[in-house]
Parts: structure tokens; C-alpha cells; sequence
């Protein structure tokens, strides 16, 4: 049975995670909207070989970046770039990624919901393990959304060092 969609304005992604932070405080918020999102993958998985026509898997890899940022544009979530930074990492970035506040009024990074659901989806047209970090973010000011994504290992240093107060072109520097 095809799965229903629901059309919401893209604000009430922010609000669901300022009340989630209020009830479930800022990590608590974050984990639950990831995992949200993780789980989301598998459907939005279904929904992008629909609207490609085939198995993402098939497209060469500059095809499959450009048919999968005009799907999210066209479901209203907004249109990214690919750049590969570092071997075995590439960031995505959006400008105007529907999950983030663009008021850019919050502390820390907002799209986790987006996260989740972006490492589920990288993992599966991977065939492995997929981790994602979101970098940068409109949320907290930031002029665009940067999810960087690789294997779990190489996520988990970069998020280290990132945590230690080094920008991020000085960690792929260190990589």
C-alpha cells in the first residue's frame, strides 16, 4: 500500500523541535528528531525511484546528486549542492533548506530530523553505513545548511575536532 503525504508549512518543522527541546531538553530533542528522521528514510527512499524512474543506484554519481537535489526541491524541502571535501567525505549545502529557521535565531545546528533521514538514505544507495553531520545551519545563523557525510569513523573525528573548537576547513586540513 502506497504511503500517504502530508503537506505542512515548513515553520511547524520548527516548532515541532522548540517544543521538543522544551519537553525533552536540547540532546533529547536532537536524538528523537534523528531518529525520526532515520526511520523517515526508507519511505522518502520509496518516494525518490519513483520520481527518478529507477533504482538511484543505476545513475552516475553527478546524475544522481542532480535528480536527488531537484526531488527535495520539488517536495518542497529545498534544493543543495554536492562537493566532495576530503576522500571518503562531501557535504551537501542548501540555502534554502525548509527544516532550518531561516531567522537564524538558535544556538546549535536545527535539522536532525534531516540528518537521520539523509544517513538512512546515503546508506542506502551505499550499501553501507552512512554517518551525517550537520556542519553549518541557518538555524543559528549560518548563510547555508552543510550536511558532511562519510563512514561513521571518519564523522566521529570530524565531530571530535569540531567539539575541540577547530573550523571545519581546519579538520579536513587535519584529516
Amino acid at each position: 500500500m502506497p504511503s500517504r503525504s502530508v503537506a505542512l508549512p515548513a515553520p511547524v518543522l520548527t516548532h515541532l523541535r522548540t517544543s521538543l527541546r522544551k519537553e525533552a531538553g536540547p540532546l533529547g530533542a536532537t536524538h528523537a528528531l534523528h531518529a525520526a528522521g532515520f526511520a523517515a528514510g526508507e519511505l522518502i527512499h520509496d518516494r525518490f525511484a519513483a520520481f527518478s524512474g529507477s533504482e538511484p543506484s543505476t545513475f552516475m554519481a553527478s546524475e544522481f546528486w542532480e535528480v536527488m537535489s531537484r526531488y527535495f526541491a520539488e517536495e518542497g524541502w529545498g534544493s543543495f549542492s554536492h562537493e566532495r571535501v576530503h576522500p571518503g567525505l562531501a557535504i551537501l549545502r542548501s540555502s534554502d533548506w525548509a527544516e532550518s529557521n531561516p531567522e537564524g535565531t538558535e544556538t546549535q545546528p536545527g535539522c536532525a530530523f534531516t540528518s537521520g533521514m539523509l544517513a538512512h538514505l546515503l546508506g542506502h544507495f551505499s550499501d553501507g553505513a552512512v554517518a551525517v553531520l550537520e556542519v553549518r545551519c541557518r538555524s543559528r545563523g549560518d548563510d547555508h545548511c552543510g550536511f558532511l557525510f562519510g563512514s561513521e569513523t571518519a564523522i566521529h573525528e570530524v565531530y571530535g575536532l569540531l567539539l575541540d573548537g577547530l573550523p571545519l576547513d581546519s579538520v579536513l586540513a587535519r584529516l
